[in-house]
């Protein structure tokens, strides 16, 4: 996958979460409080389960210093 900013290639990773869904949270929403609960509004991006762990696979930009996670 290439940076949709400087085209250099990205580098694979992921992000990890234990207790909450990994997600994207308006501005202005709060978290939800609640062991794998997800806030209004949030878009969840990674997979898992109240008894796994979170994951979402994500590329990140060294020069551009971005990360992409594409939902799953």
């Amino acid at each position: 996958m290439k940076c949709p900013s400087c085209q250099r290639a990205l580098r694979k990773g992921y992000f990890h979460a234990a207790s909450q869904p990994i997600q994207w949270i308006p501005e202005g929403v709060k978290p939800c409080i609640w062991k794998g609960g997800v806030a209004d509004g949030a878009v969840v991006v990674g997979q898992g389960s109240y008894w796994r762990t979170y994951r979402a696979d994500a590329y990140y930009c060294n020069a551009c210093k971005i990360v992409i996670a594409p939902i799953e």
